[in-house]
């Protein structure tokens, strides 16, 4: 290698030594269209000068491209005649040194079932400037290299996220029908990728394969993900899969690492997809599917448990949601408010500095036992000391805090949601209770609560504001819903919610209808069944009217989802809905956004114009892949 680098130098350096050498004697023989350009070099110097035996493809040409002249070597290198006068491109098609910056500039060039390294090389003249063109065919280090990469190994876990529910409901007869299904569709799965699967435990799998298998599964979309949930052995409920993978060339125990903890994120979001996370970056693919309900409440249970002792252990307890707070946030926070004052601890709950949904809230309800303990995001520091317990809600991003300096100063940090989990999350907490399958974060408080002891006393105003936040998410208890749902419905209205209430407060004033109608009366609809509105008017409540634009742009017959594009604090607020059908958490997390299936929002730094334009291209490319 040392030796042909030589070579490539040496023939540079000759080009160059002998144009200044013989400049002044060169003929012109490319005819009028280079009259201008003395010839380097005429071609019986360089047979002279057995420049035309190096091993090493050489080309001259000028600024506009045009060759002047080229060595033997090249032409039997490339299997084509040159001549003097040719476009570059007609030698070597798409590549140019119009962009070139810099003296010289390298590029691995693909032609003709071979691989080529180029080189230019800028040579500054008196009169006009050229340039020398070195030409080696790597095309067997390229396929060596390829057949090294293509062998990296890659790890992925499997994991069946809802075995047991479905063959809880299936007869004895079909259990193993449907056990069988499944085997032998991730077996299949696994020779087509030339992999090694081999089973761990129950519902459980190790996915051993290569960086080939690892291209084949990225082609199709991981399909193996609908085929297990097409699966049919009599079970009522479909099957669904979570992978997660993991890619390090270095470690094998690092990738491991990576595997495991791309299984527990797909987990977290749901399940019914596949992570793959390297040490640079995460991707997803799927969750097409709702999460499936927890029958059982055991988790809940064993959380309430846990966070009480968190409690117990602080000398006061901060609580706060994501930033412009809505029904939800507001509502699971004043619960776990009035529950940490019954346990005899101070409460602070963080609210916004501006925000007119939940300010009607807090007008609607006597709150005059936690009243003391709302607070600005702003003056959150000043109550925080090294015991302070700090509980988020409604949201698992740093980003989206009302005040996200709380977590450098706060060690002890729990988190409650029921967003599917995105790359971005809060670190080091003590204790997580995220749970994708249900309604709302009001619906998994109401749960905790009643586990956190009898001393806890929720009164009629925080459960009215619980039921609110319930109502809000589930669109008056018509998308996200279980059995689990509408039991926290009925235990707050047993603790004195009051519907009326909510309900007052869901309705719109007369100015919010009237910006709904003309946003509405430029509605676009793309693909025959998503609503899209814009917005250009800055708004401070921005947000919220885009949510409620959302929300009613989803009545409309025909319409499966509904997008909001406002400006907002010079980017654009965007809501997103959708009755189930199509995914808008997925187009939402990639415009830096998130949510659920059927409610997601994002806040984009750039232009109406482009972010309409980046979500028509992510629409185009989800209905591509569902054809």
């Amino acid at each position: 290698m040392y030796l042909e680098w030589l070579l490539v130098l040496l023939g540079v350096l000759f080009v160059i030594v002998v144009y200044f050498f013989y400049r002044e004697e060169l003929p012109d023989l490319v005819g009028p269209k280079l009259s201008r350009a003395k010839l380097v070099m005429n071609k019986r110097h360089w047979e002279d000068l057995a420049i035309d035996n190096l091993p090493l493809g050489v080309l001259m040409i000028n600024e506009a491209e045009q060759i002047l002249w080229a060595n033997s070597y090249l032409t039997r290198l490339i299997g084509k005649s040159i001549l003097p006068g040719e476009e570059l491109n007609q030698v070597f098609p798409s590549f140019t040194i119009k962009d070139q910056k810099g003296p010289e500039r390298a590029e691995v060039y693909h032609w003709s079932k071979k691989v080529f390294y180029l080189k230019s090389q800028l040579i500054t003249g008196e009169e006009e400037n050229y340039y020398v063109l070195t030409c080696e065919e790597i095309t067997q280090s390229a396929l060596s290299y390829k057949r090294g990469q293509d062998s990296q190994p890659v790890i992925a876990f499997i994991q069946v996220d809802n075995l047991g529910e479905v063959m809880k409901n299936m007869t004895e007869e079909n259990k193993p029908h449907l056990q069988g299904a499944l085997d032998r569709a991730l077996t299949d799965w696994a020779n087509h990728l030339e992999g090694y699967l081999k089973q761990t435990g129950e519902a459980k799998y190790l996915l051993f394969f290569n960086q080939w298998g690892f291209r084949q599964a990225e082609k199709t979309r991981y399909a193996i993900l609908d085929r297990i949930r097409e699966l049919d052995a009599g079970n009522v409920m479909p099957l669904t899969i979570s992978i997660g993978i993991g890619i390090q060339e270095d470690s094998v125990n690092e990738m491991g690492r990576l595997a495991s903890n791309a299984l527990d994120l797909a987990l977290d979001r749901g399940g019914d997809q596949v992570v793959v996370k390297t040490p640079e970056q995460v991707r997803f693919y799927g969750g097409k599917s709702s999460s499936s309900e927890k029958r059982t409440k055991v988790k809940a249970r064993v959380t309430a448990y846990a966070l009480k002792d968190l409690i117990l252990q602080a000398s006061n307890v901060i609580i706060m949601g994501h930033d412009l707070a809505d029904y939800d946030s507001l509502g699971a926070s004043l619960g776990l408010a009035k529950a940490v004052q019954d346990l005899d601890k101070k409460a602070y709950v963080v609210l916004d500095q501006y925000n007119p949904a939940t300010d009607s809230l807090l007008e609607a309800l006597t709150l005059e036992a936690i009243s003391a303990g709302l607070i600005k995001a702003k003056e959150a520091i000043r109550k925080v000391n090294d015991q302070t317990l700090l509980i988020i809600v409604d949201t698992h991003k740093p980003s989206l805090l009302a005040n996200p300096l709380l977590l450098n100063k706060v060690s002890n940090i729990a988190v409650i949601d029921h967003h599917r989990r995105g790359e971005e999350f809060i670190p080091n907490p003590k204790l997580v209770y995220l749970e994708t399958y249900a309604s709302s974060t009001s619906e998994l408080v109401t749960e905790l609560l009643q586990y956190l002891g009898e001393e806890v006393e929720i009164g009629k105003a925080e459960a009215t504001a619980l039921l609110a936040g319930i109502t809000v998410d589930t669109k008056n208890f018509m998308f996200q819903t279980g059995a689990r749902t509408f039991e926290a419905a009925s235990y707050l209205r047993g603790l004195g919610a009051d519907p009326g209430t909510v309900q007052r407060l869901l309705r719109d004033d007369l100015a919010t209808v009237v910006k709904k109608a003309e946003v509405m009366s430029n509605i676009k609809v793309l693909f025959g069944q998503v609503a899209l509105a814009v917005s250009s008017e800055e708004r401070e409540d921005a947000q919220l009217l885009a949510a409620k634009t959302a929300d009613t742009m989803l009545n409309i017959v025909g319409v499966n989802a509904s997008f909001v594009l406002w400006s907002y604090q010079g980017g654009v607020a965007i809501s997103a809905r959708s009755n189930g059908q199509i995914n808008v958490q997925v187009i939402m997390e990639q415009l830096g956004g998130g949510g659920h299936l059927t409610v997601a929002a994002a806040q984009v730094n750039d232009t109406i114009a482009r972010v309409e334009e980046k979500i028509n291209e992510l629409l185009k490319e989800m209905f591509r892949e569902e054809v």
